[in-house]
């Protein structure tokens, strides 16, 4: 695997998260939406003042309408999944990685999304010793 495709992870982790949060609010389902509207109007007792009203409530949606967004929602389905392969083939090659600090670092850096310095907290190393490790590492791949 790449350099660049390790960098990706946490993109590809940020955008899978982004997704999941769009399907939440598409209902992707669900035949109902939510509706709301402000209106105004006055308090039914003196001093009469006038004053908005929030409604909320659901409304059928139209078969066009579902469709239109069960397709949308089957787009974004499918982009999740191809978005969560990719991360997982990422996961399954540095957890096959065999030198367990090179797989700690790696860990802590994509998938963690850690800098240097606190790699190198966490292992007791400085900034700069990780980073030659992962130099290291990175031409005994090419």
């Amino acid at each position: 695997m790449k350099k660049a495709e390790l960098n990706e992870i946490l993109k590809l982790k940020k955008e899978v998260k982004q997704l999941s949060q769009k399907l939440q609010e598409l209902n992707y389902g669900d035949d109902e939406t939510v509706v709301s509207d402000k209106v105004r109007g006055s308090m039914s007792e003196y001093p009469y003042s006038a004053r908005s009203f929030n409604l909320v409530g659901l409304e059928q949606m139209s078969d066009k309408c579902i469709q239109k967004r069960n397709e949308i929602g089957k787009k974004i389905s499918d982009k999740y999944y191809e978005l969560n392969c990719r991360i997982n083939k990422a996961y399954d090659y540095i957890l096959g990685i065999d030198d367990s600090e090179i797989r700690q670092i790696l860990q802590y850096k994509y998938i963690d999304g850690l800098s240097s310095e606190e790699i190198g907290e966490y292992l007791g190393w400085t900034s700069r010793t990780i980073e030659r490790r992962l130099e290291k590492w990175y031409k005994s791949c090419r």
